[in-house]
């Protein structure tokens, strides 16, 4: 809830937001959703722009899993080329050491977070007739340093952030605008 927060908090002087709305009359062009462990942001112009980020956790067999996901509405896009373009940031980014804390600095982005950015592995298509589209990816903290990160939510915040949902977004605005 609170990258999703920050993120409003940082965009909103650039979109019309629910308070704004009211004032000028128009549609909010900058919502925020939460639910209970499903966070979302929508950006929406009208004939420019129209798109949901969302992040959601969730544990499932004692496993800590982290997705990110993108709605798309866009017609004729680009899938293939979109995954391909994860596939790559996500194989090279695994090897990354961000951090400059000494109990964070031997790591690497991909020793936290378990992705296998394919089709059907960490990467999901959820194609929705008269709906938009939702690409997902998944992420899984590795059992081994659970514990460590969940102890350091600064560091897990800058993770699932720097990681999970930063590339997915500057992926998807390359995608959308090489249409």
């Amino acid at each position: 809830a609170r990258i999703i927060d920050e993120w409003y908090e940082r965009a909103k002087e650039n979109y019309v937001t629910d308070a704004d709305s009211e004032l000028l009359g128009i549609e909010p062009e900058l919502k925020r959703f939460h639910e209970r462990s499903n966070h979302r942001i929508k950006f929406a112009r009208k004939d420019e722009l129209d798109v949901t980020y969302g992040l959601h956790a969730q544990e499932k067999n004692g496993q800590l899993l982290l997705e990110s996901s993108v709605n798309n509405k866009s017609e004729r896009f680009d899938y293939e080329g979109f995954v391909k373009r994860l596939e790559a940031h996500y194989w090279e980014s695994r090897f990354e050491k961000p951090w400059t804390d000494p109990d964070f600095d031997h790591f690497a982005y991909g020793d936290l977070l378990e992705c296998e950015p394919r089709m059907g592995r960490s990467v999901s298509l959820d194609l929705r007739e008269e709906k938009a589209d939702i690409i997902r990816l998944s992420f899984s903290v590795n059992r081994k340093y659970e514990e460590l990160l969940l102890g350091r939510t600064d560091v897990l915040q800058d993770l699932v952030e720097n990681y999970c949902l930063a590339p997915l977004r500057r992926i998807y605005a390359e995608s959308y605008h090489g249409q």
